[in-house]
């Protein structure tokens, strides 16, 4: 991926700063997210990356975005959805307000579609275009503790089938990307202190898979055993998942 200009939203840490980092040395990279302080350190890295605050979340902060990058005159060629929040989700225990459900569900879902949708239009319909969608390995096979997060990317990776459909006859190539245990931040906040991959191994090789041209990638055995899980094991499965991840993140 050589001349390109680049969309990453939440590049201002874990997964999307190191696809910056690595992509801002053959491309013009923007990033995008709530964190003023992050992005700037990440910025700072390179001169081909630059940075706008938006809050993926909120309908105003997007449209607002895709605004001052038009009036800068900068044409997209590559979008990667990257931003995503993530929590334990249990109604019972600690409900959320309104507010933070929808707040969630946005970055997760609403938002990465409507960044797709202002993506698409503003692009150069003639040249090659990309769709990076970062879903999860919850759209195999859920974990019940994170039903909230589960459900919302769930739905995008739904979108991003279609949505490859519906683009299938364009100059847009359409790539969904289930990432394994990462080492980032976003798994910490959930009680994952395990050992996973760090987030530029994952990057560099998620990177060799797009320039192969591949349309999926979802590396790892704990993938094969979800997708074991949801063909042979539906109902034991759910309890399996549910308890280990549980006595993993909650010492039950």
């Amino acid at each position: 991926m050589k001349g390109k200009t680049i969309l990453i939203t939440g590049g201002g840490s874990g997964i999307g700063e190191a696809f910056a980092n690595i992509l801002s040395n053959d491309n013009k990279v923007v990033i995008c997210g709530r964190n003023e302080d992050k992005l700037k350190r990440v910025a700072a890295t390179s001169e081909n990356i630059s940075y706008y605050v938006a809050d993926v979340s909120v309908p105003d902060d997007i449209d607002h975005l895709f605004k001052q990058m038009a009036d800068k005159n900068i044409v997209l060629d590559v979008l990667f959805n990257n931003a995503g929040v993530v929590e334990q989700f249990e109604v019972l225990k600690a409900p959320y307000s309104s507010a933070q459900i929808f707040g969630k569900v946005n970055t997760n879902l609403s938002g990465a579609i409507a960044i797709t949708q202002l993506f698409i239009n503003q692009a150069n319909q003639s040249a090659a275009n990309l769709i990076v969608n970062m879903s999860t390995g919850l759209a195999i096979f859920p974990a019940p503790i994170l039903a909230l997060y589960a459900a919302s990317k769930t739905g995008f990776s739904v979108f991003t089938k279609t949505l490859r459909q519906q683009l299938s006859d364009t100059n847009f190539r359409v790539i969904e990307i289930l990432p394994p245990h990462v080492e980032t931040d976003m798994p910490k906040q959930i009680g994952n202190m395990t050992k996973g991959q760090t987030a530029n191994d994952f990057a560099n090789k998620t990177i060799r898979v797009i320039d192969k041209g591949k349309l999926e990638y979802a590396p790892g055995f704990n993938m094969v055993l979800l997708k074991l899980f949801r063909k042979f094991l539906p109902e034991t499965g759910l309890k399996i998942v549910d308890k280990v991840t549980r006595k993993q993140w909650q010492g039950e």
